[in-house]
């Protein structure tokens, strides 16, 4: 009976040990994240922030712990060289200074000519995409950030022919015990009014844990599903007020296009 008590306690301590690898420290990703908007995030024409999706493989320590400095594994010269590279319309895979496919990071924009999202992009094709790339450089005491400026759009990324989930769960079942998270910060406008914004996150929550970060005074991350309710939480979904703001901005986009044309 002592032995099975001790096996017991072993299996516990097993998932418990299991939960804290699980688990990104939510102060550690926003720094890391801030770090990616100051010096990876690419720019449209009029200097606004741009879709962009990105993804590395880092110690766990660097998603843990309040000590962590992404610089000493992802250098400002390194972020840099990743920035221009997709600014120049190309993908990176394992791009790097030092030489072809030696970097750490995958991240791309949008292809506007194939109608292909920067998260479709890293994720495809399967057993053959950058991330498979990125995800053989790994091992299971490592942690993997994968980052979109823009959340999945429900039409092309959720509930398209050519959706990410499939490549998600490839990700997970290649990690099945080791530190994944996706991360998004702008809710996309065109799903800002969408009601059902929560069911939709949870397909992305079922294969990876998912997270938000958004900066207003300063950049905050939340797990976007509670675990005591298994409900996503209003942090990641649009507030009540997106749809009129969106119809406003649309309204005013069409204005200001009239008195360019007048």
């Amino acid at each position: 009976m002592g032995s099975q008590k001790g096996l017991i306690v072993l299996c516990l301590l097993h998932l418990c040990v299991q939960s804290i690898q699980g688990d990104v420290n939510p102060d550690v990703l926003a720094r890391m994240i801030q770090y990616f908007a100051d010096n990876v995030q690419p720019k449209t024409k009029d200097g606004q922030p741009a879709q962009y999706a990105f993804a590395i493989t880092v110690p766990q320590a660097q998603c843990t712990s309040e000590q962590s400095d992404i610089q000493t594994v992802f250098s400002r010269e390194e972020a840099e060289y990743v920035k221009n590279f997709i600014s120049n319309g190309d993908t990176c895979v394992l791009c790097s200074q030092t030489g072809s496919e030696s970097g750490i990071v995958i991240a791309t924009r949008p292809n506007v000519p194939r109608k292909e999202h920067a998260e479709h992009i890293l994720l495809y094709p399967l057993g053959n995409s950058p991330m498979n790339k990125l995800l053989a450089k790994t091992d299971q005491n490592s942690c993997i950030v994968f980052y979109s400026y823009n959340s999945p759009c429900v039409t092309k990324c959720i509930e398209s022919a050519d959706n990410i989930l499939d490549g998600l769960s490839d990700w997970k079942n290649i990690r099945k015990d080791a530190m994944n998270v996706f991360v998004f910060e702008k809710i996309w406008q065109k799903d800002a009014w969408r009601k059902d914004m929560a069911k939709d996150l949870m397909k992305i929550q079922d294969q990876v844990p998912l997270y938000r970060c958004n900066n207003t005074n300063e950049m905050e991350c939340q797990k976007c599903v509670d675990q005591n309710t298994g409900k996503v939480i209003p942090f990641c979904l649009p507030e009540k007020k997106s749809k009129f703001l969106y119809f406003q901005k649309m309204l005013l986009s069409v204005i200001k296009r009239w008195l360019v044309n007048e």
